[in-house]
Formats: structure tokens, sequence, C-alpha cells
């Protein structure tokens, strides 16, 4: 049986910190390799994701479907994972913003959704 789930990296980053009122990233740990399924988000979905992520700047966002559990950006004092998207035209990495769990116990995983970020 093939799997839709390829080798695919991910940047994992520390706890951040509140510091004198500002918030400070925390460093990076490392690539980590893990077993995902990453398509682009419907129209739907990333209407979803600008509302929810106002003040962002979005040019482009995945799913990202997975058994491995990954830090959801702002979930607590996380900075978020970022997905490592060497393919098609938005190559970049990709902030891990919100998840939904699947647990079925038929095919548990979850739905991540990842975002773009662009600098200021």
């Amino acid at each position: 049986m093939s799997s839709f789930r390829k080798p695919t990296q991910i940047r994992r980053r520390t706890v951040g910190r509140w510091e004198g009122g500002r918030w400070i990233e925390g460093d990076d740990t490392g690539i980590e390799t893990i077993l995902a399924s990453v398509q682009p988000v419907s129209l739907s979905d990333q209407d979803e994701l600008q509302a929810r992520l106002e003040g962002r700047r979005i040019e482009a966002a995945v799913r990202i479907y997975t058994t491995a559990v990954l830090n959801v950006a702002g979930a607590d004092d996380r900075n978020g994972d970022r997905l490592i998207w060497p393919h098609g035209s938005r190559q970049g990495d990709y902030l891990v913003v919100s998840v939904s769990p699947w647990q079925s116990g038929v095919i548990s995983h979850y739905r991540y959704h990842a975002v773009l970020e662009l600098e200021p």
C-alpha cells in the first residue's frame, strides 16, 4: 500500500518569552524530517486564515496532513514550527498557525494550516 505522505522537513524552535513587554522569539533547535502530505489550501481556507491572522500579509498557505505533533504559533507561548517547502512557485518557510486533530481511530492524523509570511 502506497502512502501519500512523503518525507518533509520541519524547522523547530524553542519556546518564546515576554521580556520587558516585547516578544522574544525562541531559538532554532534544528531541522526534523516527518512524513506528511502537503497541499495548497482551498479558497475558503485562505479567506478564513486572512480573517484570523489580522495584521499579517499572507501570500500563500498550505495544509499539512501528518501524524506528527507540530507546534502551532501562539499556542502556549510557542513560536510555531516552520515547514520548509522547496516546491512550486511559492518556496520558503511556512509558519504553522492552526491545527485540527482528526483522531477517529481509523486513520488518526492532524491537519495543520501553515502560511508563507513575507518580510514587512
